[in-house]
């Protein structure tokens, strides 16, 4: 059929539906997903977090931005809350209280609940942790545990009250109209707009190659995960009513997950755009980490995965046009897509439909010019 958009949005994981469900409540919106259903690959294997001491000070001030959202989204949204208190634990080790200290001084004025606990009071949070291992830790009262299938479902159902369609299981093919149009066309579909949206995750550069859009310094990173049974703890197949666990120095994380943990040794290897899957030796250094800082071996794994994680040179995600006005980077969140969903999608439709400019540390032009971007890409 032929159909005419005001926003064509590729790609269905958290930052295609946030923006397409924003740009929807004042325009026509298409969402193009490849895979049968949405948030098959990064969006669907996250560890569904939200940290507001993320990253860098941009993804943090997204993430802040957000979070009035998650506390109290919109009348008729959603029925169950988005979000769930958790907090967090971040381990400091006894050679690391300098840099424990730099780090709260870093985050402090932004986030002031982040205090220092004792290794005592790490343990009495966490009682598997080892306290020969710590030298105490720095806790996060604020950390929050994110339902991401209700919220990706309220984006979905939010687009299409508001008159929006999702086509998944979809390859298309991309031209240019004489009216300056981009024409979507597919076995059983025909799209004219003026504007798509490039939410592609792992495989944006693919789509902006498909619209003859010079690409940018994106690297996709796998990430591992997987669940641990710890019945032998004391809670009976059940996750135990812990923090999430960090390392300060970002080489292990655990969180309560039913039956029990999820683990993750925080690896990021760059990879090809592909249906990421975990490697052995990723879970068995995880595994090595985990028993290092716990009083618990792992001796079997329930179930393990592995998701693309886009990143750009500085670590801030890609929002706005580059140099084609039509073509609309949405991509590069680097692990923090859910958290920031809400900021990212407003700013999408304050920029396009009223005008807002694009902030400077998250325009894709930073990256303009092959000698910039080659040697951003080399930091």
């Amino acid at each position: 059929m032929q159909d005419n958009f005001d926003f064509v949005v590729f790609g269905a994981g958290i930052a295609g539906l946030s923006a397409a469900y924003f740009l929807s409540q004042s325009a026509r919106v298409a969402v193009i997903e490849r895979e049968a259903t949405p948030g098959c690959h990064a969006s669907g294997r996250s560890a569904a977090v939200f940290i507001e001491a993320y990253d860098n000070p941009t993804v943090s001030d997204l993430s802040l931005q957000s979070k009035p959202f998650f506390s109290s989204p919109p009348a008729g949204f959603t029925d169950y809350p988005l979000v769930q208190p958790l907090g967090g634990l971040m381990l400091i080790r006894p050679d690391e209280t300098t840099a424990a200290a730099d780090y709260l001084a870093k985050w402090s004025e932004r986030c002031p609940k982040l205090g220092l606990i004792t290794t005592k009071e790490a343990v009495e949070r966490v009682p598997i942790l080892k306290r020969s291992a710590i030298a105490g830790a720095i806790y996060d009262p604020n950390l929050m545990a994110i339902d991401t299938n209700q919220l990706m479902q309220c984006f979905l159902r939010g687009i299409r009250k508001n008159g929006g369609k999702l086509f998944c299981n979809t390859d298309v093919r991309l031209t240019r109209t004489p009216a300056n149009l981009w024409q979507v066309s597919g076995a059983d579909i025909s799209f004219a707009s003026p504007t798509l949206i490039n939410a592609g995750g792992a495989w944006a550069n693919d789509i902006a190659n498909s619209a003859g859009i010079a690409t940018l310094p994106i690297t996709p990173c796998r990430r591992t995960a997987f669940i641990i049974d710890i019945a032998t703890a004391g809670f009976g197949g059940k996750a135990p009513p812990w923090p999430m666990v960090r390392t300060l120095r970002q080489y292990l994380y655990f969180k309560p997950e039913d039956p029990g943990l999820l683990i993750s040794p925080q690896d990021e290897t760059p990879a090809p755009a592909c249906d990421a899957q975990p490697e052995e030796l990723d879970i068995a250094i995880a595994a090595n980490r985990f028993e290092i800082l716990c009083q618990f071996k792992v001796s079997s794994i329930k179930s393990s995965w592995a998701g693309l994680r886009s990143i750009t040179p500085d670590r801030c995600p890609l929002i706005g046009p580059s140099d084609d006005e039509q073509f609309i980077w949405l991509a590069g969140q680097g692990g923090a897509g859910f958290q920031t969903s809400p900021a990212v999608g407003q700013l999408i439709a304050d920029v396009l439909l009223h005008g807002k400019t694009v902030p400077k540390d998250v325009d894709p032009k930073r990256f303009t010019g092959q000698e910039n971007a080659s040697e951003l890409q080399a930091q």
